[in-house]
């Protein structure tokens, strides 16, 4: 078994993480809540653009 990263496994939670952290020091707390949830977005949709690429993950 292949042990993956939390960037692999779960690429919009860390992104979004990322940009809520940046949002923060940047723009506030305010702003922070809607950078993360952009980057978590952006985050799912990387790993479903990867999927369909990629040919993982069919149901």
């Amino acid at each position: 078994m292949e042990v993956l990263s939390p960037a692999q496994n779960y690429p919009g939670v860390v992104l979004g993480v990322l940009c809520a952290g940046v949002g923060a020091v940047l723009q506030g707390v305010e702003s922070s809540v809607l950078w993360g949830l952009i980057g978590y977005f952006v985050g799912k949709s990387i790993q479903s653009t990867l999927w369909t690429i990629t040919g993982e993950r069919t149901s």
